[in-house]
């Protein structure tokens, strides 16, 4: 007669079998779902009984009760995370680096003919033109055209880099925004995984979420973060504290003081400056803060050069008009770039081409030493304390932009290998793999399907011994 302790067995082995493939029917379900890791059922065999009474003389050993599961395990690799989100931050922060500088590079157009280049070239052949004839209203007016045009290329480029480094501030906000929520979500599921684990319990799905946001905490800033004994995390900025317990520090942004008012820097807690290790975050403020603001100063020091050499020129030469002392191009000091434009007391007549006048007092007819010395500007080195032309400062800093553009890319995509390799290897340990998991349910099935007979077959044995027993005599 089949004992109460056997039919429990049977049931155990049921209820065991149907959590398992419950289990696998998870992983499954979220095989695309990102963050998530692999759950396995540990089965082991319950606690045995010791026989008693009548079975104690017909029975060896204890009896074995059943299986029962231990734990549901995550598959977990902690070092190929703390590793995977290392490389990744590096990663992200070039790649902020790369995408801004591209964009920059479209601003400046350097390989266009609306290159600054090709003005410059179009300005001294301008010049040059006046210089074989420099009594031609026309030549004057096609050059006070390719001054104008010099200018206002001048003018586009520093707005547009600086509106770049505006459009960067709105991206930082934007970051610190989803930096805080993210360290929000942190706390809270710090809160709630310490007490899951507090009762015993595995809070695996909990965890899935946490990580999946650890990730993008550090592909945002390069955060890090340490597990404590109670399953907390504490995650840290560049050795500052972001998250402990359930307890966060929020970053703010607030503006820098004049001049630089339109720019904003991070700080905790509205006191500290955050000065991330690397992540999205650091390529956009070393972008905004270094190599935007090099290329605003080039370019500023490159229109002031322009403005300093041809005006120390031209104010010594004679126009048509008799016209002297004038300066050719006007801007402001500190600005130049943005401010540079052609004397609007200049016209075709005014420019000086002549160095003197005739003894009659108007200017010498012919002369044309003063279009000559300004066309002479092209090969002079006058900028980098006398090593280098105006074409050729520009020159090494568009092809110093191209370097560390080129630069940029090359380790976007070297970390991003590695980041590629780390993360496949985390998912050949976490991920979900269709064909296991289709293995894993045919063996629960299998289990499952078997525990069930059992309990059949012992139905049928207490149905003979309670229905169909004793009936003689009856």
């Amino acid at each position: 007669m089949p004992s109460l302790a056997s039919i429990s067995t049977s049931l155990q082995a049921v209820l065991t079998q149907s959590q398992v493939l419950e289990i696998t029917q998870h992983n499954i379900a979220n095989a695309s779902t990102p963050g998530y890791r692999r759950q396995s059922a540990i089965l082991t065999a319950a606690v045995p009984t010791s026989m008693s009474g009548s079975e104690f003389l017909n029975a060896a050993g204890q009896r074995g009760g059943g299986v029962t599961i231990a734990k549901v395990q995550r598959f977990n690799l902690e070092f190929f995370d703390g590793r995977f989100r290392t490389v990744s931050a590096e990663t992200k922060n070039w790649e902020a680096q790369g995408e801004v500088l591209n964009q920059l590079e479209a601003t400046l157009a350097e390989t266009s003919e609306d290159g600054l280049l090709p003005k410059l070239d179009q300005f001294w052949a301008g010049w040059q033109a006046l210089s074989s004839d420099p009594t031609n209203v026309s030549l004057r007016g096609v050059l006070l055209d390719d001054a104008s045009s010099l200018a206002t290329a001048f003018n586009r480029r520093e707005a547009q880099i600086n509106m770049l480094r505006s459009d960067q501030n709105q991206v930082i906000i934007s970051q610190v925004d989803k930096v805080n929520s993210l360290a929000d979500e942190v706390a809270k599921l710090n809160g709630e995984i310490s007490h899951v684990l507090s009762i015993g319990e595995q809070p695996n799905d909990l965890m899935d979420k946490r990580d999946l946001a650890l990730d993008q905490l550090s592909d945002l800033t390069g955060s890090v973060s340490f597990e404590q004994k109670n399953g907390e995390m504490v995650v840290s900025i560049g050795g500052q504290v972001l998250v402990v317990g359930h307890e966060t520090i929020k970053l703010t942004t607030k503006s820098r003081p004049a001049p630089d008012s339109n720019v904003v820097d991070v700080y905790w807690g509205g006191t500290q400056l955050l000065v991330p290790p690397s992540g999205k975050m650091k390529g956009i403020l070393e972008v905004r803060d270094v190599i935007l603001k090099e290329q605003l100063a080039g370019l500023n020091t490159l229109a002031g050069g322009i403005m300093t050499q041809v005006n120390d020129i031209h104010r010594n030469g004679y126009g048509l008009n008799n016209a002297h002392g004038l300066d050719f191009f006007k801007g402001t000091v500190g600005s130049e770039a943005g401010s540079i434009k052609v004397n609007s007391d200049l016209d075709a007549a005014s420019i000086a081409a002549s160095s003197s006048l005739d003894i009659y007092g108007n200017t010498e007819e012919g002369n044309n030493k003063i279009a000559l010395d300004i066309v002479a500007l092209k090969t002079f080195k006058g900028m980098l304390t006398g090593t280098a032309t105006l074409n050729d400062f520009y020159n090494v800093q568009i092809t110093d932009l191209a370097v560390t553009t080129q630069r940029a890319a090359t380790n976007t995509y070297q970390h991003g290998l590695v980041a590629k390799a780390l993360s496949d290897q985390r998912e050949s340990v976490s991920g979900v793999s269709l064909d296991e998991e289709a293995a894993n349910m045919a063996k629960a099935q299998k289990a499952y399907q078997a525990a069930a007979r059992m309990l059949t077959t012992f139905d049928e044995l207490l149905d003979l011994v309670i229905n169909r027993m004793g009936l003689a005599g009856r």
